[in-house]
């Protein structure tokens, strides 16, 4: 099956994580991949992905309704957040989606944030599926920039035929503040004096399995030393990223030595 692996790297992003998310996913499926990187900054991209240049200028999350255009290259394509740690292949997951014919397929925001389930962390469509959601917001897009909620929020309710695919892969992909690690400054861990950016390691002990203790802006992120078989991708939207997280063994195998 032929896919099209689109991301999309601009602002304050280093194109290091749109190349090690492409490569990941390329050694990992054996779908018939060509990658993309809609930028801002193509000179910058690796030759084994082509750039695509944004149509209009705009900020952040919102790059990704210019994904929807429907001259954007021809075929099925799944798009992928940048900040995101590819651990296995789900290659089953993306043929199952193509299969459905939904208009698009995604994953469940992680908190539902502002009471809305669409993430588009993850999506599977057909190029010109969301023409109408792409043609509208070129109509607006300068009235939206500061919308609370970004692309996501603004995006769900306009879906007509949307499969959560996490409903029934639940572990397909796990946010990492949310889902995957336990925030938990309670009295077990009292006995760490922590400063942000310390991360520290306890082996196991009694009952309780080996866990990395992460604190970041006066939250303690207990990690596990491994992520549970099902899980096949991490998303680390939000704080902390993966390339502040070199010591987890997972992390650094499946991103910094990619």
């Amino acid at each position: 099956m032929k896919i099209n692996l689109l991301t999309v790297c601009t602002d304050k992003y280093q194109m290091i994580y749109a190349e090690k998310l492409i490569s990941q996913f390329c050694k990992l499926s054996k779908l018939d991949v060509t990658p993309y990187c809609l930028t801002d900054r193509p000179e910058q991209l690796a030759d084994f992905i082509t750039p695509i240049k944004p149509k209009v200028r705009l900020t952040g999350w919102w790059n990704k309704v210019l994904l929807f255009d429907p001259e954007m290259v021809d075929g099925w394509n799944l798009y992928l957040d940048i900040d995101i740690v590819i651990l296995k292949s789900f290659d089953d997951e993306i043929i199952e989606a193509v299969e459905s014919g939904a208009q698009i397929t995604c994953v469940s925001d992680a908190v539902e944030w502002l009471g809305n389930k669409f993430s588009s962390s993850l999506m599977i469509f057909k190029t010109a599926a969301l023409a109408d959601i792409y043609h509208r917001f070129m109509a607006t897009y300068k009235d939206l920039q500061n919308r609370e909620g970004g692309d996501q929020v603004w995006i769900g309710p306009q879906l007509k035929d949307v499969q959560y695919i996490d409903e029934k892969y639940p572990d397909l992909k796990k946010n990492f503040k949310f889902q995957f690690t336990n925030v938990d400054n309670s009295e077990p861990l009292a006995g760490f004096e922590l400063t942000d950016n310390d991360i520290w390691f306890v082996p196991p002990g009694g009952n309780k399995p080996p866990i990395w203790i992460c604190k970041k802006f006066s939250d303690i992120f207990q990690v596990p030393a491994h992520p549970a078989e099902g899980i096949k991708m991490i998303d680390f939207g939000g704080l902390p990223k993966p390339h502040q997280l070199d010591m987890i063994p997972y992390i650094k195998k499946n991103w910094h030595m990619v």
